[in-house]
């Protein structure tokens, strides 16, 4: 594998990257502005406002695992280029139908296909890379996460500004349009390669079975992890300003979410071969070491300095988790099932970040805020039990049901 071609060197790397950045812009750029089209197109509130965004939600967590399924079945290309035409059909349908049902099957349409098209990116990526690069070809392209979402923002909020709501949801459409168009572009997944007396591929019930087995261990600590990143974007901004600490300004709360974005973006950038060098269970412990002192640090800072510090250790924690659960999560795989075991571990980070949220909620409408924190960096504690108590090693592979996917032009 020392031998393999850098995946991050090559075109078809960066056409995935570039149609994770579209997709992450586009979500980043419309949801936000949910509120806004409800208020001024709909004649709805707050509440009909917070329905229509966790429908895309609760219908992304659905679709990854069901995008894996007919993604193994019939090719990751032609599943991810409809996911990609059905989000942009859902943007097409908020502008064109102005009603409450129409908003709300647009949210429905707009999970299901832009989840559908994200799961089989990376599922394209995995196979794509040698087992030696993934971590760092993961970790590279999980920039272009946190890229669409600074992005997103201020470029639907300029928009806006000029027109309204509904040119910012014409624009997302034909960024999905685009993002579509790149899909195509890239080259047919290569196929496995059964060698003499490997296991069949498992189908059916028997398939969602193992790959549930591969990746239920890494997809708990996933969920206890983004449990953390869903408690900070909900509750953070109110969790420090009961501590004094002024909502906005250059030291404010607000502030804080930049130098976590910050910190995320520059470790990512240092630490992307991590967890190839030391193997992803280590990575992955070290990441849960961080973010339990990032958490707990949130959860008794009392200016903006400390509260830094902590945003800071959560951005380093983050930086090597996701490629490292996904290594774990993948690695256990027969690779013809591969886009379904992605997609099930997807769907586990969705459980998390939405279950942040309701700790957050449960425990602060009861006690202060700091509780809320403490319990999800214990949270994280429990998953490096887990992690440990479960995960046998940190090699590669330790079995293999099927030769890895070549690339042809390797």
């Amino acid at each position: 594998m020392n031998g393999a071609r850098d995946i991050t060197r090559t075109v078809p790397f960066w056409l995935i990257f570039a149609a994770s950045t579209l997709g992450g812009i586009t979500n980043s750029a419309s949801t936000p502005l949910i509120p806004v089209y409800v208020t001024d197109v709909l004649g709805g509130g707050t509440e009909l406002a917070g329905a229509l965004i966790s429908l895309a939600a609760v219908a992304s967590m659905l679709s990854m695992p069901i995008a894996g399924v007919l993604g193994d079945r019939f090719g990751y290309r032609l599943v991810a280029v409809i996911g990609s035409a059905v989000a942009t059909a859902a943007m097409v349908l908020l502008v064109s139908v102005p009603t409450v049902w129409g908003a709300g099957l647009s949210r429905i349409l707009f999970g299901l296909g832009g989840s559908a098209a994200v799961t089989l990116l990376m599922a394209w990526l995995v196979t794509m890379a040698a087992p030696g690069q993934r971590g760092k070809a993961l970790s590279i392209y999980g920039l272009s996460v946190w890229i669409g979402l600074a992005l997103g923002p201020p470029l639907g909020t300029a928009v806006e500004a000029i027109a309204d709501p509904r040119t910012v949801f014409l624009m997302c459409a034909g960024l999905e349009l685009l993002t579509g168009l790149l899909i195509l572009a890239l080259p047919r997944v290569p196929r496995a390669l059964p060698r003499a007396g490997a296991t069949p591929r498992p189908r059916g019930l028997r398939a969602l079975w193992r790959a549930f087995l591969a990746v239920w261990t890494p997809g708990v600590v996933a969920a206890a992890a983004w449990c953390g990143e869903g408690l900070m974007l909900g509750f953070l901004i109110v969790h420090l300003s009961a501590a004094g600490i002024p909502a906005t300004g250059i030291t404010g709360a607000a502030s804080v979410f930049a130098v976590f974005a910050v910190s995320v973006i520059v470790a990512r950038l240092f630490l992307a071969s991590l967890p190839d060098r030391i193997g992803p269970l280590r990575a992955t412990a070290i990441s849960l070491v961080a973010l339990t002192a990032g958490l707990t640090t949130l959860a008794l800072a009392g200016d903006f300095w400390m509260a830094s510090v902590g945003a800071a250790l959560i951005g380093v924690g983050f930086s090597p988790l996701y490629p490292s659960l996904t290594m774990l999560a993948t690695r256990g795989l027969h690779p013809e099932n591969r886009a379904l075991g992605v997609g099930l571990f997807s769907s586990f980070t969705s459980i998390g970040y939405g279950g942040g949220a309701i700790i957050g909620g449960a425990v602060i409408a009861t006690a202060p805020s700091m509780w809320a924190f403490l319990l999800v960096a214990g949270l994280q504690l429990v998953a490096l039990a887990v992690l440990v108590i479960f995960t046998r090693d940190d090699s590669p592979r330790t079995r293999t049901d099927a030769i890895e996917p070549r690339d042809p032009a390797a």
